[in-house]
C-alpha cells in the first residue's frame, strides 16, 4: 500500500520491518523521511491503508495521515 500526493511529491507507504513490526513511512518533498511505527501488529493492514488514503489528500499529509491513524485508535510511535 503505497500513495502519493496528487500537489505534491509526498509519499506514504505501509512496509513491514524486519523484526515484524508495521510501519508506515512517509516521504517529504525536501528529501525528509518520518517513519511511524504501529504500536500493535495487530491492527488490520486495510484499517492503515484506509488511514493512508484519508491522510494523503491533506495539505499536510503527515498532519493528516497522524490525525487519520489517531481517529482510528491506532497508536504510533516516531521510529526516528
Amino acid at each position: 500500500m503505497v500513495y502519493h500526493a496528487k500537489t505534491s511529491s509526498d509519499f506514504v507507504g505501509l512496509r513491514t520491518s524486519f523484526g515484524g513490526r508495521k510501519q508506515v513511512v512517509y516521504d517529504a518533498e525536501n528529501g525528509r523521511r518520518v517513519i511511524l511505527e504501529i504500536c500493535d501488529s495487530s491492527i488490520p493492514d486495510a484499517e492503515i491503508d484506509e488511514a493512508l488514503k484519508e491522510g494523503i489528500v491533506n495539505g499536510n499529509v503527515l498532519r493528516g495521515v497522524i490525525a487519520a491513524l489517531h481517529s482510528r485508535n491506532i497508536q504510533i510511535n516516531f521510529a526516528n
